[in-house]
């Protein structure tokens, strides 16, 4: 496996010419919403060279592409979509780029554990909810889990099958049970179901949004493996290249952090720690946390408004200034040449903030922006880095969990 790997990553490089302007327009499986738009916010590009990602159940994904939506990239929640899609186009690439398990989330009252997951799934007091086969994979593989039990204990199947009540997975036809929460969500809330079968990578924001809920990985004889596959529409280079990204060391990291199951890491790495920063016209630089705990250190105690009132912390960390020039993304001895320029932080939630280069320039304002990775002497979290702008009433611009800052 890891050799046909390899192989593909390779193919990939070698047909990437020179990146160019062209924006990658992505779609994919409702389940990799949140992995795919933090994969979108590292990708080493400008800002606006993906456009907003679409995402839902995958059957009806690649419905609106056979439709004639555009789309460059497609992540199916399977591989039997992707394959569609590329069924008669030699020219379109299929990848599996990562895996996913299937897990039982029910209300604690049902005792389901492993151990006796069939009997409750089979009990008709426990109502049973799955998403919708052929429309979105996750109903396919809660099927392909019947079909297992029925290889436990004959008749499972048929009894599973008829109980099933597909709530959620095709679209306008199966609408959230609860407005603004999520479909798995909604059905406990609304009480239609007691147990449900969803992907594992979900399950901990699921828990966290309904109380008593709990999340038991099925047991092996009933365990299913999903697969999930990427096709590339075209040959375009942004496209090629965020492909090689999803398929790098850091993609496959940032995947194993959203609670899937990488299928191109030796060994269990976090994702890399630091900052991208990116210059248009540039090349990309990442700057990692070494580099900037290495870097000049500036500790000041700032105050501002927020919702919860006055907030007053001490930061640590060093000058936005000396991190952009560490980066090679601006030279000091051209400031003349730069001070138009517009700096924006993004943070891993997607949030932004702009700066003005003239605000931080030592020629200019020099305002003691600063990038802390220290708060009230204690280091934050998971190498998180926070932006601080003393001199501002409010703390809109104070951006926490920094990943990426862009310079046009």
């Amino acid at each position: 496996m890891r050799h046909r790997f390899a192989t593909c990553l390779v193919c990939l490089i070698a047909l990437a010419p020179p990146a160019s302007a062209d924006t990658l327009r992505v779609a994919g499986a409702g389940s990799l919403a949140a992995a795919f738009t933090d994969l979108i916010r590292r990708f080493p590009a400008g800002p606006d060279t993906v456009a907003a990602p679409e995402f839902g159940p995958s059957g009806l994904m690649r419905e609106k592409i056979e439709a004639g939506a555009e789309v460059d990239l497609f992540a199916s929640a399977d591989m039997a979509q992707a394959r569609r899609l590329a069924a008669g186009h030699p020219d379109r690439l299929v990848i599996n780029f990562t895996r996913n398990r299937l897990c039982a989330i029910a209300r604690g009252a049902t005792g389901l554990t492993q151990a006796n997951m069939l009997d409750r799934l089979l009990d008709p007091a426990v109502r049973l909810a799955t998403s919708t086969p052929g429309s979105d994979p996750g109903g396919d593989y809660a099927f392909a889990v019947f079909g297992r039990a029925e290889a436990v204990r004959p008749g499972a199947r048929a009894i599973l099958e008829a109980k099933a009540q597909q709530l959620y997975g095709d679209g306008a036809r199966t609408p959230a049970l609860v407005p603004g929460k999520g479909a798995v969500e909604g059905i406990f809330l609304a009480d239609r179901a007691d147990v449900t079968l969803a992907y594992c990578s979900g399950a901990a924001g699921i828990l966290g949004e309904v109380p008593g809920l709990v999340a038991v990985p099925l047991p092996p004889e009933l365990a299913v493996g999903p697969a999930y596959g990427m096709v590339l529409l075209d040959a375009k280079p942004v496209t090629l290249r965020f492909a090689t990204f999803v398929l790098s060391e850091m993609g496959q990291a940032l995947l194993k952090a959203h609670g899937f199951d990488p299928v191109g890491l030796v060994e269990p790495v976090p994702p890399s720690p630091g900052l991208l920063v990116q210059r248009a016209g540039q090349a990309s630089h990442v700057v990692s946390s070494a580099q900037i705990a290495a870097l000049p250190p500036l500790t000041q105690r700032v105050g501002f408004a927020t919702g919860r009132g006055e907030q007053q912390n001490e930061w640590t960390g060093p000058l936005l200034w000396d991190v952009l020039v560490a980066s090679g993304a601006i030279d000091p001895t051209k400031v003349l040449e730069q001070v138009h320029l517009a700096v924006r932080v993004t943070g891993a939630d997607g949030y932004t903030a702009v700066i003005a280069l003239g605000e931080i320039a030592p020629q200019f304002a020099g305002r003691p922006i600063q990038v802390a990775d220290h708060m009230n002497g204690a280091p934050i979290p998971d190498h998180g880095l926070r932006l601080i702008v003393p001199g501002d009433r409010r703390g809109g611009r104070s951006v926490r969990d920094a990943v990426r800052i862009d310079i046009d």
